[in-house]
């Protein structure tokens, strides 16, 4: 069998296993839902601030295409990502190490998969694009006018994500969350650098393509208006309605999208550098412990060939002797003390040493603090940081295929509040600086609102792993509220309450709301799998 057909074999496998998933039934509906919010008549995409456009089919295609480029961008990689750490941490790996398949071929069908879900994503835009316009648009309907937006903007772009995809998992350090957040805000720092400006078309969104188009149609210049891009709004305002026919994709605008076609090559390239075939990785540390272990084994083997031990049978307790007390099922909910450090060793295994290092980091400069500093600066890192920990509450059973010695327990039940109040205790210590600095300062309504965070986020994170069987959600809303929230002032979704008007508004409350929500939503599942 050629390279090729084994490429696009393990690319056809990696999208039939994804399509057989229920949870990407959801993705039609989420696209219905955005199409349809973004072509009804009270949403307006206002350009430059200042123009907007007929909503002819040409309109409706740069609309859609210019927003779920950009999400899609951000997003998508979080979509696509996991096929190679699933078959690491499944053993699947180690057949694909002895098989003859090449690691080009198979990168490059991991690659292929994973752009062909995302084209697939691509192609239900555009039909809920033009069934938004056949619902709101005006003027004759051109389908290449509509489309070509899709082409030429973000499937480049979706070869990009797709190649970044697969190199992270390539890379060790880069194959859990730290992968997902250095992803995250690498793509949003490109999209806001590479976007905006007149003369940066090549930007791997290349929107800036389609705003010179439209400034070009309305008779304006795009070089007055640098870093002035688009706007989605229900009250524009006063502004100036023109007629956009669409992108006239001469060599220029086609060009532009090379860079981006080049630097997914280059990825890919990068990949197959770093690939180890499923080779487990040894640290220094682990390598020097083994060798000590193995001479230690080596010295005990000769002392007991030399000196058998002595057995004293004499001694030995007989069976009828031994005192077996009886098991009983705990009907608690609360977890003992034991289970609760168990659950908290657990989360914290894996961590590396410069994760310590910032935890202390943000304990001791969240007291140094002034406490709006404190607060708005201090409290985010520190939950930032505790990203890599929440986001395993709920699938390390599934992970780690322990979820049937963890089901038969005879408390389950207790072992989900562990790990739970494991996650919570994780939040609190983390803040610790900061809630003495408010505790000191008097703050205490600020305290109650960053305790309710703190409840929040392992209620989120436990939820969404029980309910989906991945991480990777939770990881897509804990960043996004997290960006907006405590970041950019959206005082619904500052669950860290960095922002004083988060608590006047009454923000924490909701959450609280929310929290009890997704913990009855986590009980309930888990009941549901012990059913099973």
């Amino acid at each position: 069998m050629s390279a090729g057909r084994s490429a696009v074999h393990v690319a056809v496998a990696d999208l039939r296993q994804r399509l057989r998933s229920p949870k990407y039934l959801v993705i039609p509906l989420l696209i219905a839902w955005f199409a349809q919010s973004l072509t009804s008549e009270t949403t307006q995409l206002v350009v430059a601030g200042e123009y907007t456009g007929v909503q002819n089919a040409a309109w409706f295609g740069g609309m859609v295409a210019t927003m779920g480029t950009f999400l899609l961008f951000v997003f998508g990689f979080t979509l696509v990502r996991g096929a190679v750490t699933r078959e690491r941490e499944t053993g699947v790996g180690e057949l694909v190490a002895t098989s003859p398949l090449r690691n080009s071929t198979y990168l490059i069908g991991r690659w292929l998969g994973y752009f062909l879900l995302l084209t697939l994503v691509t192609v239900l835009l555009v039909l809920a694009t033009v069934a938004g316009y056949l619902l709101h648009g005006t003027g004759e309907f051109h389908f290449w006018a509509l489309a070509s937006p899709f082409v030429f903007l973000t499937l480049p772009a979706m070869m990009l994500v797709a190649a970044v995809a697969v190199l992270t998992e390539t890379i060790r350090s880069l194959q859990g969350t730290l992968g997902s957040v250095l992803y995250f805000f690498g793509a949003v720092a490109v999209f806001t650098l590479a976007s905006l400006g007149s003369g940066t078309t090549f930007g791997p969104t290349g929107l800036a393509v389609v705003r010179n188009s439209m400034l070009q149609a309305a008779g304006a210049d795009p070089t007055v208006f640098e870093n002035r891009s688009f706007a989605f709004t229900g009250d524009p305002g006063t502004v100036t309605t023109f007629t956009w026919t669409g992108v006239e994709w001469g060599g220029a605008e086609l060009l532009s999208r090379g860079p981006t076609v080049a630097v997914a090559g280059l990825g890919l390239i990068l990949a197959v550098v770093t690939f180890d075939r499923f080779k487990p990785t040894i640290s220094i540390l682990e390598r020097v412990q083994d060798v000590f272990a193995r001479r230690d084994g080596a010295q005990d083997t000769e002392e007991t060939a030399t000196n058998p031990p002595e057995t004293d049978t004499e001694g030995a307790t007989r069976p009828a002797e031994v005192d077996l007390r009886p098991a009983t099922a705990d009907p608690g909910w609360l977890p003992n003390r034991r289970l609760l450090i168990a659950e908290i060793r657990m989360a914290l295994r894996g961590q590396r040493w410069w994760w310590y290092l910032g935890i202390l980091g943000c304990i001791g400069a969240g007291f140094a603090a002034s406490p709006g500093a404190a607060r708005g600066v201090v409290l985010p890192v520190a939950w930032l940081l505790g990203l890599s920990v929440w986001a395993g509450l709920g699938v390390r059973e599934q992970r780690f295929r322990t979820t049937e010695l963890v089901f038969t327990t005879p408390y389950p039940l207790g072992q989900l509040a562990a790990v739970y109040f494991g996650g919570v205790i994780v939040a609190l210590v983390a803040t610790s600086g900061v809630l003495a600095a408010l505790a000191i300062a008097g703050n205490v309504t600020t305290i109650g609102a960053i305790l309710v965070g703190a409840c929040f986020i392992p209620a989120l994170a436990l939820a969404s792993g029980i309910w989906l069987g991945t991480s990777r959600v939770f990881e897509v809303i804990f960043l996004s509220m997290w960006y907006l929230g405590p970041m950019n002032a959206v005082y619904s979704l500052d669950f860290v309450a960095a922002h004083p008007e988060t608590v006047a508004q009454g923000i924490p409350l909701r959450i609280a709301a929310v929290t009890v929500a997704l913990l009855i939503a986590a009980v309930v599942g888990r009941k549901r799998h012990l059913q099973r």
